[in-house]
């Protein structure tokens, strides 16, 4: 059976009874890191010399699924831990669910730690929120993506690195200055850090370490609504009235265009 197994992303007893257990009893563990692996096994005291490793992360997942015998998953106890946190979330793992899935392979995920959550129980915003990850690195895909963040109608959580979290902070800065966002770091370790104000107040330079930024979605503008007898009173050409209407009606623009004759 195939485990998707989360591990702390900061303070070691946020590992679960039911991780441990999992990573205790797994014959062959995927990795995302074979060397952070083994060092956390290390300081949780787990054993791991019977213990079969094998690495598998975004740039090799593929050819690994490829060569991967899906009855080693039904006959053994397989586990798939990612560097940090919960596999599958900006970390390597679905595509591996997708292989057992395809193979009609039991497979669980044990909840556990993961840092787009903390940092939006800690943001202390309410409402819904779309997680978008890392945004893209340059160019106008990172414009067209973090414009599509601040347009959002819910609250927006990214993940930045610390040598792009300064001209994250620039760019939130030109474009939504006085909105709120709250940026979290080393999150449930000893310096663990919160920050939280206006875009246009808060500066971050020489950073280590990853971010996770929450953005406050913006305000809500009132929509205009027109009925149709307000649209029959515009001060408008009987075509472009005609087309307003049809919208709003069952009609066609030509039915309401004759109507109007």
């Amino acid at each position: 059976m195939l485990y998707l197994i989360p591990t702390p992303i900061g303070n070691l007893e946020d590992i679960s009874k039911r991780a441990l257990l999992a990573l205790n009893n797994a014959e062959i563990l995927f990795c995302e890191d074979t060397r952070v692996t083994k060092k956390l096994l290390n300081l949780l005291q787990i054993d791991y010399s019977d213990k079969e490793f094998i690495s598998m992360h975004s740039h090799n997942e593929d050819k690994v699924l490829q060569k991967l015998d899906p009855e080693i998953l039904r006959i053994k106890n397989v586990g798939y831990v990612s560097d940090a946190g919960m596999p599958g979330i900006s970390d390597p793992g679905a595509k591996l669910i997708q292989f057992a899935q395809k193979n009609n392979i039991p497979y669980t995920v044990i909840p556990g730690p993961n840092a787009a959550i903390t940092a939006f129980v800690a943001s202390g915003f309410e409402g819904e929120f779309t997680f978008y990850g890392f945004l893209p690195h340059k160019g106008s895909e990172r414009e067209k993506k973090l414009n599509e963040v601040i347009n959002s109608k819910t609250i927006s959580i990214l993940y930045e690195a610390p040598h792009r979290i300064e001209k994250l902070l620039n760019e939130l800065k030109e474009k939504i200055p006085n909105r709120t966002i709250f940026l979290a770091k080393e999150l449930t370790k000893i310096h663990e850090t919160f920050i939280k104000g206006k875009a246009k107040d808060i500066n971050i330079t020489n950073s280590k370490g990853e971010w996770v930024v929450v953005i406050d979605k913006g305000e809500t503008k009132n929509s205009l609504t027109l009925t149709y007898n307000d649209i029959l009173n515009l001060p408008l050409p009987k075509k472009e009235k005609s087309k307003l209407l049809a919208k709003i009606s069952s009609k066609s623009a030509k039915e309401i265009y004759k109507e109007l004759e």
